[in-house]
C-alpha cells in the first residue's frame, strides 16, 4: 500500500469526523523537531490532530542526535518526538526536556531499500557482499538511530569490516533512503515506515537482526505552548494516533484498536503486543 496523504485516506480509516480545514493565522501552532523517519507518518499525524484540536503541527525533520542538539542549544520546539531513548533521555536528565512527559510512542523496522532499477535481489545480510552491489546507504551511526540499528546489524552478522569499502554514511535515514531512489546506491538499510516509493524495492529483515527501535518522545522544558503540546502527545499514544502510525508501518507500543486501524495485508506482521 503506498502512502495516500489526504483527508480521503484517513476518512476511510474512520479517524476524522470532517474533512480538512485550511490552517489560518489565528490557529495556534506547536513545533515538533520530528526523527527523519516520520516523513510520511508525521503529515497525517498532523491533519488528525488539528481536526481533533484546531492546532497546526509544524515539523522540522532530522536525524535525532542533531535535533536533540539543537534543542540542547534552545531551538525553539514544543516537542520531540525522537527515533530512540537515549537522545531524549540525556536531555531529560539535563532539564531541556520535561522528565515526566518521556513516553515510547511507536517500533520502528529496518529494511533493505533496494533500487527498482538495479534488478538485485536480496534474502539476506549475507547477500550484500555480492560483487553488484557496489553502494550501501546507512544514515550515520553517531547521530541517527537508524544508523546505529544498520551498523549492529553488519556487526552481528559479521560483516560491518568486510563491507566497509562499499558503505556510505548518509546524514539522516531520509538521505539514505534518497540515495537509493537516486540510483546513487543499489541498497539502503532504512526504516520500513519511510521506504514506500516508487523507486524502491523493500526486502523485509528478520526483528532479531538488531535491538528493537523503540521510539520516545518527550516536552520540551522551554516550551511556551505546554498544554498544545501536551495534547500532542497525548493524541500520538492514543488510538488514533497509535492506529495511524501502525498502517504506516510502524509496530504499535500497543495494539491498535481493529476499528481505528483496519489492517493493511501483512500488517499482522507488524506489530508487536506487550
Amino acid at each position: 500500500m503506498r502512502r495516500i496523504r489526504s483527508c480521503a485516506w484517513l476518512a476511510i480509516l474512520t479517524l476524522l469526523p470532517f474533512g480538512c480545514g485550511p490552517s489560518t493565522s489565528e490557529t495556534p501552532k506547536i513545533r515538533v523537531a520530528a526523527a527523519s523517519d516520520l516523513q510520511a507518518a508525521l503529515p497525517i499525524l498532523a491533519i488528525a490532530f488539528r481536526q481533533a484540536h484546531e492546532i497546526e503541527v509544524v515539523p522540522v525533520y532530522g536525524a535525532s542526535g542533531q535535533l536533540a542538539e539543537q534543542i540542547r542549544q534552545g531551538a525553539p520546539f514544543d516537542v520531540f518526538l525522537s527515533a530512540n531513548q537515549s537522545f531524549i533521555q540525556r536531555l531529560a536528565d539535563d532539564g531541556q526536556v520535561r522528565p515526566d512527559s518521556v513516553q515510547p510512542y511507536a517500533r520502528g523496522s529496518l529494511v533493505f531499500a533496494v533500487n527498482k532499477l538495479s534488478a538485485i535481489k536480496l534474502n539476506g545480510l549475507d547477500d550484500l557482499k555480492r560483487p553488484e552491489i557496489h553502494k550501501i546507504a546507512i544514515a550515520n551511526p553517531v547521530t541517527a538511530p537508524y544508523g546505529v540499528a544498520a551498523k549492529q546489524a553488519l556487526e552481528r552478522g559479521k560483516l560491518w569490516d568486510d563491507l566497509q569499502p562499499k558503505i556510505v554514511p548518509a546524514e539522516s535515514v531520509r538521505q539514505a533512503l534518497q540515495m537509493v531512489q537516486t540510483g546513487n546506491a543499489e541498497v539502503a538499510l532504512v526504516g520500513r515506515s519511510i521506504a514506500e516509493v516508487p523507486e524502491v524495492v523493500i526486502v523485509t529483515l528478520p526483528p532479531d537482526v538488531c535491538d528493537p527501535i523503540v521510539q520516545y518522545l518527550g516536552i520540551v522544558a522551554s516550551s511556551k505552548q505546554s498544554d498544545d503540546a501536551r495534547a500532542f502527545a497525548e493524541f500520538v499514544l492514543g488510538d488514533v494516533g497509535q492506529g495511524i502510525l501502525f498502517q504506516l508501518g510502524f509496530r504499535g507500543v500497543k495494539p491498535p484498536r481493529p476499528e481505528k486501524a483496519p489492517a493493511r495485508p501483512g500488517a499482522d506482521k507488524l506489530v508487536d503486543t506487550p
